[in-house]
């Protein structure tokens, strides 16, 4: 009798399911990503990422980041903003016509520079556009009048060094798509495309992946140029701290980007500083030297990564640039060096000057040290001193 029912129950399911159609495709484990999609596959594009219901929503707040706008194609660039460049619109010099520039070097954030119809980077006056300042200032002056563009492969995707990409002298290189799209990181997608199921994307979450791009030179140090720290070096400043034991993907969300404009922005940070600073956070909290005691103070990062680099502008009055540390240590002797005594390198930590003098302008790196000690020391702790005359007088801006 219970083997008549069983049956009937699997007969009467099977006819419900002819019923209303259901189509459902089931797949063994073993037919589940069973392999990498093959380094031989052809790139697809980004667009190809979005379709079919697949990663409409990260591929959009992808293209809110830098990534897909290393490199771009002067037509495209030249767009009223919004229409290629999400929060940025890139003018021409006004000696160079657009019709006489081939592609666009950046444009989504600090600056832009222009490659001409031969491949060559412009060099000389008005060549690089400043966002900040919204000003044209000189670019590799000492270059006349261009020079070759041999950026590769960090502003493009699937970079091969050979050749020259659409026959031009300038461009040193050839790639498939223009600017880091997502089948640099993840590899090709082809296979992935067609078979979903079947083949699986390349996820590299190592500190290494990032940091084939984010470094200048060796990892071992970090280069330095005319008092600043030098773009694109995160990994140098990283491999020399404690957090090299983490993965640059545990602080950041590759996908959303940090753009001031970014309505996903509050979303970039994966991890805030007190999830693991907790008893830092707290001294800091409790202490008496004020700068927690409002909104307008400032927050970890302005002091543990403070904008020691340069891509575009930068302030050495203030000792301010536009790019933040991931040295993040502060060295308190007020002796300390930023740099190496022939200025090529970072020494691996933030000294108080960039940390401190940004704010307190008109004090010195002596003034500094006694009181940074304190920051993060509670008030009426054995160590905390006296801050009268820190709170009275010194906390410009604070």
């Amino acid at each position: 009798m219970r083997t008549k029912l069983i049956w009937l129950t699997g007969l009467l399911l099977a006819a419900l399911l002819m019923q209303f159609g259901c189509e459902r495709k089931t797949v063994t484990t073993t037919e589940v990503i069973k392999e990498v999609s093959p380094q031989d596959a052809a790139y697809v594009g980004s667009a190809e990422c979005g379709t079919s219901g697949c990663h409409e929503g990260v591929l959009a707040t992808f293209r809110n980041t830098g990534h897909p706008y290393k490199l771009n194609d002067a037509d495209s660039a030249r767009l009223p903003v919004g229409q290629y460049y999400p929060f940025t619109s890139v003018p021409n010099p006004s000696d160079v016509s657009w019709d006489n520039i081939s592609m666009v070097i950046g444009g989504f954030w600090w600056k832009a520079r222009y490659i001409d119809n031969e491949g060559y980077i412009l060099t000389g006056a008005n060549r690089q556009y400043n966002f900040e300042t919204q000003q044209f200032v000189s670019y590799d002056a000492a270059t006349a009048p261009r020079k070759p563009y041999d950026c590769g492969p960090c502003h493009m995707t699937n970079y091969v060094d050979t050749g020259h990409q659409g026959g031009l002298p300038g461009l040193v290189g050839t790639w498939t798509f223009n600017g880091v799209q997502c089948e640099e990181c993840h590899g090709p997608g082809e296979f992935h495309a067609a078979e979903p199921y079947k083949f699986a994307m390349e996820i590299d979450r190592s500190s290494e992946a990032c940091g084939k791009c984010h470094i200048r030179g060796s990892v071992q140090k970090i280069p330095a140029k005319s008092g600043w720290v030098e773009h694109h070096e995160q990994w140098n400043e990283m491999f020399r701290t404690k957090h090299a034991a983490l993965e640059c993907v545990d602080c950041h969300n590759p996908h959303i980007g940090l753009h001031a404009d970014n309505p996903e922005r509050e979303s970039a940070i994966k991890v805030a500083c007190e999830s693991c600073h907790l008893a830092e956070t707290q001294g800091f909290l409790a202490s008496g030297i004020g700068h927690a005691a409002s909104e307008a103070g400032p927050d970890c990062i302005d002091c543990h990564m403070a904008k020691t680099g340069k891509s575009a502008v930068a302030n050495a009055t203030t000792f301010t640039g536009d790019v933040r540390s991931h040295s993040w240590t502060i060295n308190m002797d007020p002796n300390a060096a930023m740099f190496t005594q022939d200025g090529l390198f970072a020494n691996g930590y933030i000294t108080l000057d960039f940390a401190c003098l940004q704010c307190h302008t008109s004090e010195t790196k002596e003034w500094a040290a006694t009181y940074a000690p304190l920051v993060h020391t509670p008030i009426g702790s054995p160590s905390s001193g006296d801050f009268s005359q820190l709170a009275s007088s010194t906390l410009k801006g604070h």
